[in-house]
């Protein structure tokens, strides 16, 4: 569908615009004039562009210049009015303006913070010298060591893991047969994290792993190497990381070099007895966290 007046006025977009473009064009190209107020060809084309980017619009050169056109018109109406004296039409004014002075500075200061090669080269090794390896198992867990061993007798004996699983473990995961996914060893407590580093694929542990969930018979189903993207792709967001942190920097040094006063009023203290909970009152028991090993499903 055409991108029509009703919806330029709606938008403000044309207006905002229009204002922009009277400003900073220097080898004005004019298109149309409305009552001695010029509309430039690069007014037409930012426009057009804005337009153009919309889901369904249809850009036509004529259509929009029309709506440039009413829209002028509806903006030399408004002054007219006298909108503009108004006390609270100031207030917004002043406060776009400050916005887009604040957001134009914003991002050209940031901008003007450019990491060098070393930097970046810095910056991806960080981001990528974690875990390379990921690795996918199951795991049967049981309350003692004795019911463990039992576990692992039945599974010399060919019974399949997974079934075994279903029947005997006591973790979240026996209904899945064990079966815990794809992980990485941070994931996991620290002994079934070692354990199954150890491992070969398609092996079941000989000896019961215990952790403070209980006792664990893991097979290691698959492992594999986890490659980091490559430096290009990084390499954005990097950037972007590198110039939000020298505008913390920067803001920070700032402050401590300005003049501040702050006259908030400080909140009044608190009674003694509600600052802190009463001594006498017995903590409240630690609640054990779930097992890391049951997460990955």
């Amino acid at each position: 569908m055409r991108f029509n007046t009703n919806n330029i006025i709606a938008t403000g977009l044309v207006g905002l615009t229009l204002m922009a473009t009277s400003l900073y064009a220097e080898d004005k190209v004019v298109v149309a004039t409305v009552n001695g107020t010029e509309i430039t060809q690069e007014t037409l084309n930012n426009v057009m562009g804005m337009v153009g980017g919309m889901p369904g619009a249809q850009v036509d050169k004529k259509s929009v210049l029309d709506d440039l056109i009413i829209t002028e018109l509806a903006r030399q109406e408004a002054n007219k009015a006298g909108l503009t004296e108004r006390q609270e039409i100031k207030d917004k004014i002043k406060d776009a303006t400050d916005r887009l002075v604040l957001n134009t500075w914003t991002q050209e200061k940031a901008a003007a913070f450019k990491p060098t090669d070393e930097e970046l080269k810095k910056a991806y090794e960080e981001r990528t010298s974690g875990e390379k390896v990921e690795y996918k198992a199951r795991h049967i867990l049981m309350k003692t060591k004795a019911e463990a061993e039992g576990i692992i007798k039945e599974l010399d004996n060919k019974v399949d893991f997974a079934d075994l699983a279903k029947k005997s473990s006591d973790g979240p995961s026996a209904g899945q047969g064990g079966d815990l996914g794809w992980f990485k060893p941070s994931t996991m407590v620290k002994p079934f994290a070692e354990a199954v580093a150890k491992m070969e694929a398609g092996t079941y542990t000989k000896e019961p792993v215990q952790t403070e969930f209980g006792f664990h018979v893991i097979k290691l189903e698959e492992r594999r190497d986890v490659k980091p993207p490559e430096m290009e792709t990084l390499k954005p967001q990097l950037e972007r990381e590198y110039q939000q942190k020298k505008m913390l920097a920067y803001m920070d040094e700032l402050k401590t070099k300005a003049d501040i006063k702050v006259t908030l009023p400080a909140e009044a203290a608190k009674p003694a007895a509600e600052a802190a909970p009463a001594a006498a009152a017995p903590a409240p028991a630690a609640v054990p966290a779930p097992a890391a090993t049951e997460e990955k499903k």
